[in-house]
């Protein structure tokens, strides 16, 4: 009988394992916050891209469990400065600074049930200046 009872709460634990993983804050709550520690970047998509002239792309991502969107920086080359990364929604902004190494960076995270926009304001490897812009299709 015991072991009857210590396999029907085994089972339950694994049943019960993927809501250990769920997010951590939905809406407001995720403002600032990093998508990925988060647990908003399970489940995203790309709501737009932009190449970035370094080489790497820059991704607007969407989290419709936190209703949340972020900036990705992908492959990025690396630069001569740290990567700005922003996004914003009608009535919360959120700014990130992510090294200027190559690789993949993103920024935090900020509340966007409708139009959000994002940029990445970066130097190349040559000291000229340049932005990445992003936008939701909701905008």
């Amino acid at each position: 009988m015991k072991s009857t009872a210590l396999i029907a709460a085994a089972a339950f634990t694994l049943l019960m394992a993927p809501d250990a993983q769920a997010a951590s804050c939905s809406g407001r709550g995720c403002n600032d916050k990093d998508p990925v520690s988060a647990g908003c970047s399970s489940g995203s998509t790309t709501a737009d891209t932009a190449p970035m002239y370094t080489g790497g792309t820059a991704e607007l991502r969407w989290s419709p469990g936190c209703r949340t969107n972020w900036v990705r920086v992908s492959n990025y080359s690396g630069g001569d400065s740290a990567l700005r990364i922003t996004v914003w929604s009608s009535s919360d902004r959120v700014g990130f600074v992510a090294a200027g190494t190559p690789g993949n960076h993103w920024g935090n995270m900020v509340y966007a049930p409708g139009c959000a926009r994002g940029e990445v304001l970066y130097v190349d490897k040559n000291g000229v200046h340049r932005t990445a812009r992003l936008a939701s299709s909701a905008c």
